[in-house]
């Protein structure tokens, strides 16, 4: 009786050992996400002040009815935006935890780009408060209505923005490029092991073998002779044969 030889099983991959830079960069990106978002929220709660204060101090005059445009439309996008960041944060942390390759690429441009905006409003916010406002411009009566200390808060946020860009780039930037890879499995710094390639571990050409004697094969016995007629037996040795 024949029998197929059974395929070894294949070991399940080793569990990775996430290196510190990439927890600590997807804590500081959720971080980010959970900061900007109470931000939002804050800026949507005190806009209906600022609009109140502003019109008040500017007897709701045609310009100053176009910035107070500009403070809703702020602050109507201002959560949109930060629920949107939060969700990529998110996707992208769980993602990086993984050990996604594509993740670390994204999460680095996102970086950049962040990066790239966070200076740029601090450039801009520094213009502003580089000289003092006209007494009884809109710009005065705008800058009166924002809470006291508003404009420092923006500045903190600016500042804590670029920092935090900066070192969750940095962070997956150093972090092992074997623990992004997809073919081989981390095991430990200086240490990887690639899985089993499916050649390796191929079924070996099946051979039928006898068991217990049951079943001989065709190379168990020697030849048997046709048997010749009576008085014939001499006869099939005597001719020559080829």
């Amino acid at each position: 009786m024949s029998y197929a030889v059974q395929q070894p099983p294949v070991a399940a991959p080793i569990a990775a050992r996430r290196p510190a830079a990439v927890t600590t960069a997807v804590a500081l990106l959720w971080a980010m996400a959970a900061a900007g978002l109470t931000y939002a929220i804050s800026m949507v709660a005190v806009t209906p002040g600022v609009v109140s204060r502003f019109r008040d101090a500017t007897s709701g005059s045609t310009a100053a009815e176009n910035y107070v445009t500009v403070i809703w439309l702020v602050g109507a996008l201002a959560p949109v935006l930060a629920l949107l960041f939060v969700a990529l944060f998110v996707v992208l942390g769980a993602a990086l935890r993984r050990g996604s390759r594509s993740a670390r690429l994204i999460a680095v441009g996102v970086c950049a780009l962040g990066l790239v905006t966070g200076l740029g409003t601090l450039g801009i916010l520094a213009v502003q408060r580089a000289g003092d406002p006209v007494s009884g411009s809109i710009a005065e009566a705008l800058d009166q209505a924002y809470p006291s200390g508003w404009i420092t808060l923006n500045f903190a946020v600016a500042i804590a923005q670029v920092v935090g860009y900066l070192v969750v780039g940095a962070l997956l930037m150093v972090a092992p490029r074997e623990y992004f890879a997809s073919a081989p499995a981390f095991l430990a710094p200086g240490q990887f092991v690639a899985p089993p390639s499916q050649s390796e571990w191929a079924a070996p050409q099946t051979k039928p073998f006898v068991t217990g004697g049951s079943e001989p094969d065709q190379f168990s016995h020697p030849a048997v002779l046709p048997k010749s007629a009576p008085g014939q037996e001499d006869e099939y040795w005597s001719r020559p044969h080829e």
